[in-house]
């Protein structure tokens, strides 16, 4: 997608794939440009801190961990997998979740964000995890609309990083290796 083509069609559903290693620069650069609109609200000690952690993507690129939705023109977003037992300590054992939920901000409301977290979804239900989880800081209000419209449900607060309050959303899945988005 061009500069100057904001809004270039997509293709009817574009599907999410594993990413390869050589994705992991244009992820990173990826992650960075879906996320500075956060910047000045962030502050000059927290931004800088979050773009280490949005460009940090190699060894997850590697396992296999991450999802993109591409372009002819590149990547349109990308998603970390989380399996069972490499989540977030805060989750249950057990849990599966999705990190860095990442969109080009020209390809967003467009479907990209669903594909991805689809993939996961898939993903988990292979992997036998009872639930999706996503822990979505409070700054991106965008994302906790985006979690609620997909039919996750928002269940804690998470402890606070640094002056931001984080939140717990789940989404339970079908039947073991089923990986759908209905509730049981």
């Amino acid at each position: 997608m061009t500069s100057h083509d904001r809004r270039a069609p997509l293709p009817a559903k574009s599907p999410a794939e594993i990413a390869s290693p050589a994705d992991s620069i244009a992820i990173a650069h990826l992650n960075v440009w879906a996320y500075r609109e956060f910047a000045v609200d962030l502050g000059p000690e927290a931004w800088p801190e979050l773009v280490r952690a949005l460009t940090s993507v190699g060894a997850d690129v590697d396992s296999g961990a991450y999802y993109v939705v591409r372009s002819e023109d590149g990547l349109l977003g990308s998603a970390a997998y989380r399996p069972p037992g490499s989540s977030y300590a805060a989750l249950p054992d057990g849990w599966a979740s999705i990190a860095v939920l990442a969109v080009a901000p020209p390809a967003r409301r467009r479907g990209v964000a669903g594909s991805l977290v689809e993939a996961c979804a898939v993903r988990a239900g292979h992997d036998s995890a009872p639930v999706l989880a996503a822990v979505v800081p409070g700054y991106l209000e965008s994302a906790q609309a985006f979690f609620t419209r997909m039919g996750f449900h928002r269940e804690q607060g998470l402890p606070r990083r640094g002056e931001q309050p984080y939140w717990l959303y789940r989404k339970i899945l079908g039947e073991p290796g089923a990986g759908t988005l209905e509730e049981v």
